[in-house]
């Protein structure tokens, strides 16, 4: 086939965005030494214990068809393949922690009831996909810090939509590899329907051409920004349309802008209008506020910049982008559009003006007039915008002993 590279670029940030964020170089360790061969063994356990192990003496036809995939994605490792008693029509990868003992993909027999052998293929090499993209060192790290759904509650808005987009590319980057392991669209789309519906698609006689077309049809609805989606998965339009592009690409460019148009879209679920008006509002409200006081210093940097994080990508390009223009004219239309769009923001962006001019530590009589002139702006009678201010330091201010030198 075409020499593509089935990674996707925004995956591999992300994923290094997160990796940082969650201070991975430290607490990846912590969490190896915390958990061990523990959660591993217990996986282990209740497959050996429940559920039927591939081998070539025990469903060898099938056993084949998972070495054929093996080896055609060129995994080296070594991985045990089971089959659980479950109806559900879906497959699940499990990255080992030790080389020593195989990774372990398990499939549902409910699988076994729609999928041909082509399609059983794909959904081979999607998990194996998950596998060659450590994939699960992100989800990992994630759940030990956040183990449970009480902890999720506490996750910041800027670190759980990105682990939601991450999530989203990896299925799409480990669809790549279902399709590599069988190079047949047509399959690789029928499994995904199949798997989608729970129905058996020969019987019902649903063409390819009849479900392409009518993926195109939903496709359309997501792009324009209509639809939503919250799940683990991409939705399918979107993730057919990645399987159409990397099969019939004829260059890494071409493939680039297709998929390029498709994150977007993915983004539009996670980020909307006024995301993005508040994201131009953060930081060039953050920006002006720390300019008008001077240089900014790293503590009010780091507060914009976590801010700004939950409502764009990449927090740094943006402050940068800003910077370079014209900052006041850019502040200004800010406000507008997000008032325009979401006129009860104004007490946050409020807050947020006050929460930027305290971030150095450090209120003087400039920066309390530029508060002022701001809660005026936003149609605050001068009284509301000291009520403003009184809450702010009396939920941070810190006397400073530096005061006592005379």
């Amino acid at each position: 086939m075409r020499e593509l590279d089935p990674k996707i670029k925004m995956q591999d940030l992300l994923a290094r965005q997160i990796f940082n964020v969650l201070q991975g170089s430290v607490t990846e360790i912590i969490r190896q030494h915390c958990e061990g061969a523990g959660i591993d063994m217990n996986l282990r356990s209740v497959m050996e214990g429940n559920s039927l192990k591939v081998s070539e003496t025990l469903l060898p036809h099938f056993y084949v068809i998972c070495q054929e995939v093996k080896e055609k994605l060129g995994f080296v490792g070594n991985i045990d393949f089971y089959i659980t008693g479950d109806g559900v029509v879906n497959a699940y990868s499990y990255c080992s922690g030790d080389e020593q003992r195989p990774h372990i993909i398990e499939i549902n027999s409910g699988l076994f009831n729609l999928l041909n052998e082509e399609e059983l293929k794909f959904v081979i090499g999607h998990e194996i996909g998950h596998l060659i993209n450590n994939d699960a060192t992100i989800s990992q790290l994630f759940r030990f810090i956040y183990p449970t759904e009480e902890d999720k509650v506490k996750v910041p808005d800027f670190l759980s939509k990105r682990v939601q987009l991450y999530g989203q590319l990896a299925e799409l980057g480990a669809d790549r590899y279902g399709y590599m392991a069988n190079e047949n669209l047509e399959a690789c789309v029928t499994a995904v329907f199949k798997m989608a519906s729970g129905l058996f698609l020969e019987k019902m006689n649903v063409s390819i051409d009849t479900l392409m077309a009518e993926n195109s049809k939903r496709l359309e609805f997501f792009m324009k920004g209509d639809g939503v989606s919250e799940g683990t998965h991409p939705v399918n339009p979107i993730r057919i349309r990645a399987l159409e592009l990397f099969a019939t690409a004829k260059t890494q460019t071409g493939l680039t802008r297709g998929m390029n148009e498709l994150i977007i879209a993915l983004q539009n679920f996670i980020y909307d209008d006024l995301d993005a008006a508040l994201s131009d509002f953060i930081a060039s409200a953050g920006i002006f506020v720390s300019q008008f006081g001077g240089k900014s210093d790293k503590n009010e940097e780091e507060f914009i910049v976590k801010q700004l994080g939950a409502y764009c990508l990449f927090p740094h390009k943006k402050l940068k982008r800003i910077e370079k223009g014209d900052v006041a004219q850019a502040f200004n239309d800010s406000v507008s559009k997000v008032l325009e769009i979401s006129p009860d923001m104004r007490n946050n962006m409020l807050r947020y003006f006050i929460d930027v001019a305290f971030a150095d530590g450090e209120l003087g009589d400039n920066e309390l007039n530029l508060i002022y002139d701001f809660g005026e702006k936003l149609g605050f009678p001068q009284s509301e915008v000291a009520c403003a201010i009184s809450i702010k330091i009396r939920e941070d201010f810190s006397p400073k002993a530096s005061g006592l030198k005379l």
